[in-house]
């Protein structure tokens, strides 16, 4: 695994990793086997830095041989990773990288994504922000590979349903004062301000949103983030309606409550987070191919996990053949006060499923057999 311990998406690869280790354990039945061999996982920090993280990939394939790769929390680390991917024909399944390119521009047979990409997390909220918070949008988000993705990917749902984008405004994924930014967004004079944030200034950026009077200028919409980040927003964003990856409580099904269960165990009574499921589906599509094919060569796996279904604690996914993208389950959700918890918890409002917010397909190769 190759994804960030540490920086500004460290908590994005933690939950990723426990997703993982949690997923290769209900896979295999709590043995750590697969095929009568012991699963072994290592894990390399990247730090969010591309050629840290393709050195870091490098290392794991040429030195540990490693049979398969998992990762990204950055995007911009795991576009380094693919062409190491391909060159190698080492699977690579990606989680919680959410780049179109990745499955897009960037397409390789070797790569396989369970976490969303940015098109399926704005068509899941698109739609309600486009018919319900006004007429004209901005967007802010962060400079760099997914904050583009994302301003993309919104907008174009956005003007699909109607509704008029502005230039988006975009802040270093580092940024710590937020001010001139944000003046750039109320001098905009949009209806509704997007916001799509991935990183440790979160926390900072919403505060100064209700600290400029953002909010009483216009609508704020936002995908609603992990448990640290819903603190960072505060019960002054209660009323608040988004789209949500994942919350603990929203999946109803058997794998999420065994999630739930076991990842309190193991976690001094935590609960699992935003990118806890990807990289569990990530280990369960993985053992589930492996054991179909009776292989752990790429080439015998990709035609198994083309299509192929597969249960997670979102509820069923499925690798889409074109473009290797789970189609999975998204939330709309309206943030809510409930007694013991310090911050604004999501209430289900509709489940998106998989079909609904399916991503167009970017790849070439997709597109051609898609026709």
């Amino acid at each position: 695994m190759v994804t960030d311990l540490s920086g500004a998406l460290m908590a994005y690869g933690q939950e990723s990793v426990r997703g993982f280790e949690l997923g290769i354990e209900y896979a295999t039945g709590g043995t750590n086997k697969v095929l009568g061999r012991d699963i072994v996982i290592l894990v390399e920090d990247s730090a969010g830095d591309p050629e840290t993280g393709r050195q870091k990939a490098l290392k794991l394939i040429e030195q540990d041989g490693v049979h398969f790769l998992q990762g990204c929390a950055s995007s911009a680390v795991a576009l380094q990773i693919i062409p190491l991917a391909e060159q190698h024909k080492i699977l690579f399944i990606v989680d919680p990288a959410a780049d179109l390119r990745i499955t897009g521009a960037d397409f390789s047979p070797y790569v396989f994504r369970t976490g969303s990409n940015v098109a399926q997390d704005a068509l899941a909220g698109g739609k309600y922000v486009a018919e319900n918070l006004g007429e004209t949008f901005i967007f802010l988000g962060p400079d760099f590979a997914w904050g583009h993705g994302s301003a993309q990917a919104w907008n174009n749902v956005i003007q699909a349903y109607g509704g008029t984008t502005l230039e988006p405004v975009f802040a270093p994924f580092d940024c710590t004062d937020f001010t001139p930014y944000l003046q750039r967004v109320l001098d905009s004079g949009a209806d509704c301000l997007v916001v799509a944030w991935a990183g440790a200034g979160g926390a900072q950026l919403f505060q100064q949103i209700k600290e400029l009077g953002v909010t009483d200028e216009m609508n704020v919409a936002t995908g609603i983030p992990d448990i640290p980040g819903l603190r960072a927003l505060g019960m002054s964003m209660v009323g608040m309606y988004g789209m949500c990856k994942y919350y603990h409580t929203l999946p109803d099904n058997e794998v999420n409550d065994w999630l739930v269960e076991r990842y309190a165990e193991k976690h001094d009574g935590a609960v699992p987070d935003l990118f806890t499921p990807g990289g569990f589906a990530a280990a369960v599509a993985l053992i589930k191919a492996i054991e179909t094919a009776q292989s752990v060569n790429a080439d015998d796996l990709i035609p198994v996990m083309e299509g192929m279904s597969f249960e997670t604690p979102k509820g069923t996914m499925t690798f889409r053949p074109e473009d290797h993208q789970a189609l999975q389950s998204m939330y709309f959700c309206k943030l809510e006060a409930v007694e013991g918890f310090d911050y604004p918890v999501p209430v289900l409002v509709e489940e998106i499923g998989p079909e609904e917010c399916a991503p167009p397909i970017l790849n070439q190769a997709g597109q051609e057999e898609g026709g």
